[in-house]
């Protein structure tokens, strides 16, 4: 029993407040006495608390859940649920403690959107941002400080997340050219808001790569991810692709992965695509895709990259300049870039003989061959490749 409802109870048993003056004379003072903490903590709210917000679909919102579970006060807030394999801070609302700065969180669930959504709203007792910066840092655990975040977006909206280790591009063997390109780009693109802005063009990078099977698209993605430190955001359907891109922030890149077999029948007017279920979602008119990829549904600091192995087979408004801004095309493995690969796997120079091959088949080799007998297999295929001209790296 709350100690309203216990004065709330003392005073009516009162025989002086049996009467209707008295009744309504202490519902009103009951009435002033519990809005008073509402009004206080309402009007500090607005003068020394600093509030931040954090959402089931932004890359930190898993992170910040379990750190709040290590700062909170027990005694005010015993509410708690199990997730992951372990006691998490459950919903409803709270008080802890982090570096000094007392602050006071709550847990809500909405199931209005198509997918539910949770949302962590803290306020602390500072008018100093530093402090909320400083939090959000050390939410993040050591190991998640060499991760970045993959999370995964289907038709209904987010669909789950998971974390990859970094990766260096000095691990992805795809010709150096390639590589210095991409980077050039992306740090050009990263400083160029004002740019943009001055000439009234939309602030946007939208790149493809495309090439053979195996050529190593996805692991410079990784990559580029890890060394400029962004977390991705991984298109599974084009259903919902601006919804996607609007809930990006600036350090989310967007990946679209074989774009050609996810947009099977897709066409200009949406019609469903013969033998389509009729009760399943339709097939998103084309110009929905081309408008979240440069138009008015773009967002400002968009970044993605689409792959493909059959650039030929996607409709030209898709991969035209201006949606596109950079088509880099990642063929067979030079023999200069294979011999860098082969010093890496055997810590020796070697290869000789060589017909270009996509990455994958040489990694597949060196994982499993002695130095001896990947050299020799190479020289048998290049003996056995027919002629062409080779670009001499």
């Amino acid at each position: 029993m709350s100690w309203f409802e216990a004065l709330s109870s003392a005073l009516a048993a009162n025989p002086l407040l049996a009467g209707g003056v008295g009744t309504v004379a202490f519902g009103a003072a009951m009435y002033v006495l519990r809005a008073a903490p509402e009004k206080l903590l309402d009007g500090l709210g607005k003068t020394v608390w600093t509030k931040v917000y954090v959402e089931s679909l932004s890359n930190e919102y898993r992170d910040v859940d379990a750190f709040i579970e290590t700062r909170r006060l027990d005694f005010f807030s015993r509410s708690l649920e199990m997730k992951d394999g372990a006691l998490k801070t459950g919903f409803g609302g709270g008080w802890g403690v982090y570096a000094g700065t007392l602050f006071r969180y709550s847990k809500t669930k909405s199931s209005q959107q198509a997918a539910p959504s949770e949302t962590i709203t803290i306020s602390f007792l500072t008018r100093d941002r530093g402090v909320v910066e400083r939090f959000m840092r050390d939410c993040k655990p050591e190991d998640h400080r060499n991760s970045i975040s993959v999370s995964l977006y289907a038709a209904g909206g987010a669909s789950g997340a998971l974390r990859r280790r970094k990766r260096s591009l000095d691990t992805v063997f795809v010709d150096r050219e390639i590589k210095e390109r991409l980077v050039r780009r992306f740090e050009w693109f990263l400083g160029s808001e004002e740019w943009h802005a001055a000439r009234g063009v939309p602030w946007k990078l939208g790149v493809i790569l495309h090439g053979p099977p195996g050529t190593g698209k996805t692991s410079l993605i990784h990559a580029l991810a890890s060394d400029f430190g962004f977390d991705i955001k991984y298109i599974t359907s084009l259903y919902g692709l601006g919804a996607a891109f609007r809930s990006g922030s600036k350090t989310d890149l967007f990946v679209i992965e074989d774009i050609d077999a996810i947009a099977g029948g897709l066409d200009r007017t949406g019609a469903a695509p013969a033998g389509a279920d009729e009760r399943g979602p339709r097939v998103s008119p084309l110009h929905e895709i081309l408008n979240a990829m440069d138009g008015m549904q773009t967002p400002d600091g968009l970044k993605f990259i689409v792959t493909t192995n059959h650039v030929d087979r996607l409709d030209p408004a898709i991969v035209r300049p201006g949606r596109i801004d950079e088509a880099i095309e990642i063929g067979p493995l030079s023999r200069d870039c294979a011999r860098q690969m082969f010093r890496a796997f055997y810590g020796r120079d070697g290869i000789g003989a060589y017909a270009p091959r996509p990455g994958a088949f040489l990694q597949q080799m060196f994982s499993t061959m002695s130095a001896d007998a990947a050299e020799a297999e190479l020289a048998r295929l290049a003996a056995a490749a027919p002629p062409r001209a080779e670009k001499v790296a």
